[in-house]
């Protein structure tokens, strides 16, 4: 078995190869290469690759998911038929720091990957459908363009309270919010046609459109930043996945505050937040469940938390068992798809 540990820049790449036996020993396989992370600088790693006399199925291939400079070459290598790990750079860092490792640099980050490659044999990955990848992309500018549009009508409403303002000023800043605006509505009309077309999409919004505070952008959201369930077994992997799983905190007879991780997906946790404010509001089980933890004395906040992670744990249900929330009747049909988002 190998293991090739990559630290991904955005002008190079640094690849250490090492042998792992059976007895879990690791032999240096040649020496760190560097190569440019460009389509030329992928040949040669491949070159390069198959002068070491490995097979793509033997290898797993190990990086950091650093920004965008990693996506050409993690799939390049997954195409290849190598088994492509993807890992989030705190690991690496806080395996760096149980190693004792002192000091920093990108050859040194390259030998680290790879080691915790063959010691921690993280899960492999696989690169998002191009559909899906749209549909992320037209909802990150989504929210590029929202925030923009916040930030002029914000200027806008500071310039029509000062004393005197330029009319100039004033034109220009209203001519980009229109911009803004113009484009949001073009965004938008994209994300529709985008879940029109595509019929697994448009079957699994309409499935998570069900749930009480989901409604199709926040579906859209869900199928995006998760890739339709095909990397997660359970409603707890995606509940951690948004970073909404409760973190306790006890040692001995002290007992801190419980909090969530916030360890994961910031776009998925801030849509399922949004969602559950939503659905407090309601009048349906969900709102009650809300209720009925206030009333138990928990604040606010917290029982907001509790009911973001049940819809996201009911929207998994929804989803996995591909029946319509509440289906049934009453309160039965709502506890029979609840029970199915339990592992």
């Amino acid at each position: 078995m190998f293991v090739l540990g990559i630290d991904v820049g955005k002008s190079d790449l640094y690849a250490r190869l090492l042998r792992v036996p059976v007895d879990g020993s690791f032999v240096p396989v040649d020496r760190v290469r560097i190569f440019p992370n460009t389509l030329l600088g992928h040949q040669q790693l491949f070159r390069w690759l198959q002068r070491q006399s490995l097979h793509s199925s033997d290898t797993t291939v190990v990086m950091e998911a650093t920004g965008v400079y990693w996506e050409r070459i993690a799939t390049h290598l997954h195409t290849a038929g190598f088994t492509v790990c993807v890992v989030n750079a705190a690991q690496i860092k806080f395996f760096a720091k149980s190693t004792l490792r002192r000091g920093k640099t990108d050859k040194m980050d390259a030998e680290l990957i790879a080691r915790y490659g063959a010691t921690m044999k993280p899960a492999p990955w696989s690169p998002p459908t191009e559909e899906t990848e749209t549909l992320r992309d037209l909802l990150h500018e989504r929210d590029a363009v929202v925030e923009l549009i916040t930030l002029e009508k914000g200027r806008h409403h500071a310039l029509d309270h000062r004393r005197q303002a330029d009319q100039l000023v004033v034109a220009l800043c209203e001519a980009r919010l229109a911009l803004l605006e113009e484009q949001l509505s073009q965004v938008n009309q994209a994300i529709k046609g985008t879940l029109a077309v595509q019929d697994e999409f448009h079957t699994q919004v309409e499935l998570l459109c069900t749930v009480p505070g989901i409604g199709p952008l926040t579906a859209a959201i869900m199928l995006s930043e998760t890739k339709h369930l095909s990397t997660m077994d359970s409603s707890q992997q995606w509940a951690a996945y948004a970073g909404l799983s409760p973190v306790p905190r006890q040692s001995g007879a002290m007992v801190g505050k419980c909090r969530i991780s916030k360890i994961g997906n910031s776009r998925l946790r801030r849509a399922m937040y949004l969602s559950a404010v939503t659905t407090s509001r309601l009048q349906n089980p969900l709102g009650d469940f809300y209720r009925r933890l206030v009333a138990a004395g928990k604040p606010k906040k917290v029982a907001l938390i509790a009911l973001a992670r049940k819809l996201l744990r009911v929207s998994f249900a929804v989803l996995k068992t591909g029946r319509h929330f509440l289906q049934g009747e009453g309160r039965q049909g709502e506890a029979a798809v609840v029970t199915a988002a339990s592992p």
